[in-house]
Order: C-alpha cells, then sequence, then structure tokens
C-alpha cells in the first residue's frame, strides 16, 4: 500500500507576492506533495472557526511547515502559524526575502538594545521596503534567533523567487523520497 503524500503548509503572507505563491504551490504539487496553502484554497475551513483558528489547525496536521517571509506583515496570522508550529516542534523550513534580511540588519541596531531585548522602536509610516518591523520578528522567531547555532534553523534568502528562490525549492523538495526519508528519521529521533 502506497503511503499518504506527505502534507506541505506553504504559510506566508500575500500581498504583493500572489504569483510566486502560486509559482512555489504549483512547483510543490507537482513534485507531488499534498500542498496546504489558504491563498491556493486548501486549508480546510473548519466548520464554527475563524479562519486564523482553521490555520492554526492546518498547521497541527502538517508533516512539514514551509515559512515565506515577506517585507509585508498582513494580518499577522501568518506570524501565528510560525510561532505554533516552532511550539509543535514541527519540521519547518523558511525562504526570506532580500529586503527583510537588510533591514533587519540596517536596524538592528534600533530595534534591541545591548541584552539583546527588543526595543519599543517602530515604524512610524509604512515603506515600498517593509510595512511593519513585526516582520523582523518573525523572521527572528522562525530562525531561533538568540539560541545557539545548533539549535537555529536555515531561512534561505532570495532576491526574486524564479532567479534565486526556486533553486532552493528544488533542492529541498525535489527528490521527495529523499525528503520522505529525512521527515521520517527526523521524527523518529524527535520520538525517542
Amino acid at each position: 500500500m502506497a503511503k499518504p503524500k506527505l502534507k506541505i503548509m506553504l504559510s506566508s503572507t500575500v500581498h504583493h507576492f500572489k504569483t510566486e505563491i502560486e509559482q512555489i504551490y504549483a512547483t510543490l504539487k507537482g513534485y507531488g506533495y499534498n500542498v496546504i496553502c489558504s491563498h491556493m484554497g486548501t486549508v480546510y475551513n473548519v466548520p464554527g472557526k475563524s479562519p486564523e483558528e482553521s490555520c492554526l489547525i492546518a498547521v497541527e496536521e502538517c508533516d512539514f511547515f514551509f515559512g515565506i517571509i515577506y517585507p509585508f506583515y498582513g494580518s499577522g496570522i501568518t506570524h501565528k502559524e510560525f510561532k505554533k508550529a516552532t511550539e509543535l516542534k514541527r519540521p519547518r523550513g523558511f525562504l526570506v526575502h532580500h529586503d527583510v534580511t537588510f533591514t533587519r540588519q540596517l536596524l538592528q541596531q534600533f530595534m534591541f538594545d545591548e541584552n539583546k531585548e527588543r526595543t519599543n522602536f517602530i515604524l512610524t509610516k509604512k515603506t515600498p521596503v517593509m510595512d511593519d518591523l513585526r516582520i523582523i520578528d518573525m523572521y527572528n522567531d522562525a530562525i531561533g534567533d538568540g539560541q545557539p547555532l545548533n539549535k537555529r534553523l536555515w531561512a534561505q534568502e532570495f532576491y526574486k523567487y524564479t532567479l534565486d528562490g526556486a533553486t532552493f525549492v528544488y533542492t529541498q523538495f525535489g527528490d521527495k523520497h529523499r525528503f520522505r526519508r529525512d521527515i521520517e528519521k527526523l521524527n523518529t529521533d524527535n520520538n525517542e
């Protein structure tokens, strides 16, 4: 009997990046995964639950959580999904837009004090580069900023998905048998 397809949750804000999300979704589907993505209508809308609650339940149901960090925050549901995936210790990985990592480096001196605690520094206006500094908080949550290097997670930076993000998606997910073996091994190791 064939094993069911791995469920990959594709989590990201949508504003300004619909085309890229649709490309990533189609690529993952083409590789043979069951892709859970709210923008594509594949998050089960649990009767009686809010969209946010349904999205958080989807995080619980996925085998792998794949977060895309764009420089626009949206409603905050994506950030909550990231935190839920971390809390549940879901296997996860991330793509991060260059504008996020660049802005993080530029503003780090204002956003964090000498003890690396978050200050109350905020953006007073939305910019074409980034609309909310919580994007940087989301990135830091995603990678496990502040943890020892052996506890942190990879977030692959990209500038334009078709130029440098698609290569990462192919490398990570293109060999679905290898990816399944690695997920199963990780789950076995985590349960011991």
